[in-house]
Formats: structure tokens, C-alpha cells, sequence
């Protein structure tokens, strides 16, 4: 009996101490899990401001980054709208000068196009040219000159003898030409142009003849103006039956660029008759200047003998001032029975008799 109580005071025993053991247990390990969750949560808290932190701070660089790049943008986008209303300005502007050039390109084929205006356009660029040339010196050349058969020229240049008084007639075959370079004209109408436009020049060319060649009135020679020089440069080109008929008929065809030559060496002429005609005021002039030469030859050697003269006179002063210079020197340092006195010296120097 005793062992069965000592056995279930052992059993007992180890229960209470089992039970103890186990309460401890349990407590540490209360203690050490609140301990983990402890530190868990405080660095899960950490860890989230941290994040909140970094997250925050990129925002703010990002939005940073953002705004910047919008700014940047929109400068440029405003910029470019700038430059794209002010292309469009240009633009308008261009716009309007096309629209004032096409005016005016449309007035000139008008111009062209009528007889009467197309005439009347090249008169006025042939006394443009004359003018470039002479000016308005009425002596050179005459508009609108009416001839004793009642024909009216252009224009008649008063050149000097053998030449005479020499025609210039404006003319402007340009219907027929424009037909020949027009692309809707075709190969069998080509040469039908081309013919009209040979019988035009011709035909110019021969009125030219008629009228304005007059025997003991004007020059053998007349001038048929063009005013276009494609037209002159199609002509002497293409048709030399042309360039054989003016030669025969004495009518040289001209051109802006011709013309001005032809009437420069006309001026030229001029210039040299005009020299001849006063070359014995130019003689009498010369001869003038002549005896104005000889007399201010004359008056410069009297110059160069009285320079001369006043030159010797210095020397002799000269000479006279160093002898005086030289005596002073000696009195000074009293060398008075070494040389002669200071007056002997002036009156051989007066007399010439000594040099030095």
C-alpha cells in the first residue's frame, strides 16, 4: 500500500512539475511570439515609411520631370506655332505679289496682244535706249519725224556726214512667233506659221525700204527695231533669206542690245567730228599755253638767280661768322698775338682777299 501512495505522490508530483513546466513554457513562448510580432510590425512600420518615403519623393521628381518636359514642350509647340504664322504671313504676302505679278503679266500679254499697245511699247523702248545714249540733246535724234512723202517715222538720228539722217523704225512681229513656240500648235500648222511669220518680217522690211529711204532726204541705210531679242535671235537663226533681203533692201535689223551698239559708234563719230571741226580753236588754245609756259619759264629762272644769289650771300655770312666765332675763342683764351685783329679779319673779309 505504501508503494501504490508513494508511486501516485511520484505521478502527482510529476504532474504539478509537468504542469509548471508547461506553464512556463507557455508563458515564454507568449513572451517570445509578442516579442516577434513586436518586432515584426515595428519593421513592417519601418519599412512602409521607408516606402512611403522613397515613393513620395519619386512623385515629386517624376511630376518634377513632368511639368518640365510640359513647359519644354510648349515652348517649343509655341515657337513653332510662331514660326508657322509668320510662314503663313509670308506666305500671304507672296501670295499677294504672285497675285500683282500675275496682274501684271496678264496687263503685258494685253499690251502685247493689241497692235496699237505693242507699237506704242516699242517706240517707247527704242527712245529709252536713245536717251541712255544722247539724253535729251534734241541735236542727236528726233521723235515722231514726218518725211516729205508724208510717211511718219519713229525716229531719225541726225548722224554726222557721210551717214546722214538715218530711220529707226519700231516694228514687233509677234503674233506668229508666239503661234510657233505654242504647244498646242501641230506639226502641219508649224510650218504655215512659220511662213506668216517670214511674210511679216518681209513685209516689214519692205514698207521700211520704201518709206523711210528717200534719195537726197535720208541716209541709204535705215534701222528695223526690234524690241524682243528672241524675235531678232529667231530671225538670224532660222531665216537668212530674211537677213539677205534686209541687206539688199539696205535695212539692217536691230535689237535692244545692236541698237545700243550701233548708236554708240555713232556717238563716237560724233566726238571725233567734233574734235576735227574745232581743231584750229584747240590749235589757238595750245599755242596760248604756250607763251603762258615760256613767261613762267622765264620768271622761274629769275627765281632760281635770285636763290642763287641770296645762297652765296649765306655763305659768305657764314664764313664772316666763323671767323668771328673763332677770334672770340681766342681772346678768350687770350691767344691775341697768335692771329690778326678782330678788324683786320672783317676787312679781309670785305675785300675777298682771304677765303678762310
Amino acid at each position: 500500500m505504501k508503494q501504490q501512495y508513494f508511486i501516485k505522490d511520484t505521478i502527482r508530483q510529476s504532474k504539478i512539475e509537468t504542469s509548471e513546466e508547461m506553464d512556463n513554457l507557455k508563458t515564454k513562448m507568449m513572451e517570445d511570439l509578442i516579442f516577434f510580432q513586436t518586432n515584426i510590425v515595428n519593421s513592417m512600420k519601418g519599412d512602409f515609411n521607408q516606402l512611403n518615403e522613397n515613393t513620395v519623393t519619386r512623385l515629386v521628381n517624376i511630376e518634377t520631370k513632368v511639368n518640365e518636359s510640359l513647359l519644354q514642350g510648349f515652348d517649343r509647340t509655341n515657337k513653332a506655332f510662331t514660326n508657322i504664322l509668320e510662314q503663313m504671313a509670308r506666305i500671304d504676302e507672296t501670295q499677294q505679289n504672285l497675285k500683282s505679278l500675275s496682274s501684271n503679266i496678264t496687263s503685258l500679254q494685253n499690251v502685247l496682244t493689241d497692235k496699237k499697245t505693242r507699237g506704242t511699247y516699242g517706240e517707247i523702248e527704242l527712245y529709252s535706249i536713245l536717251e541712255n545714249v544722247f539724253g535729251n540733246n534734241e541735236n542727236r535724234f528726233s521723235k515722231q519725224v514726218k518725211l516729205s512723202n508724208g510717211s511718219i517715222a519713229d525716229c531719225v538720228l541726225h548722224a554726222p556726214s557721210p551717214l546722214g539722217e538715218i530711220v529707226i523704225d519700231s516694228k514687233f512681229p509677234l503674233e506668229n512667233f508666239n503661234r510657233m513656240y505654242d504647244e498646242q500648235t501641230s506639226s502641219q500648222e508649224l510650218i504655215r506659221v512659220k511662213n506668216e511669220f517670214r511674210k511679216d518680217v518681209a513685209k516689214h522690211i519692205k514698207d521700211i525700204s520704201s518709206k523711210y529711204i528717200i534719195q537726197g532726204e535720208t541716209a541709204e541705210i535705215a534701222y528695223m527695231f526690234i524690241p524682243a531679242e528672241a524675235v531678232f535671235a529667231e530671225i538670224y537663226g532660222h531665216y537668212d533669206d530674211l537677213i539677205q533681203l534686209s541687206y539688199q533692201s539696205k535695212v539692217f535689223l536691230v535689237s535692244p542690245t545692236t541698237l545700243m551698239a550701233y548708236i554708240t559708234a555713232i556717238k563716237a563719230i560724233y566726238l571725233g567730228q567734233e574734235r576735227n571741226d574745232r581743231v584750229v580753236e584747240i590749235q589757238e588754245e595750245f599755242i596760248k599755253l604756250s607763251k603762258e609756259f615760256e613767261r613762267f619759264q622765264d620768271r622761274y629762272m629769275a627765281v632760281t638767280k635770285d636763290f642763287d644769289k641770296t645762297y652765296k650771300d649765306m655763305q659768305s655770312v657764314s664764313i664772316t661768322s666763323d671767323k668771328i666765332i673763332k677770334r672770340f675763342k681766342q681772346i678768350e683764351s687770350v691767344q691775341l698775338d697768335e692771329e690778326k685783329p678782330v678788324r683786320r679779319l672783317l676787312e679781309e673779309d670785305e675785300d675777298g682777299s682771304e677765303e678762310n
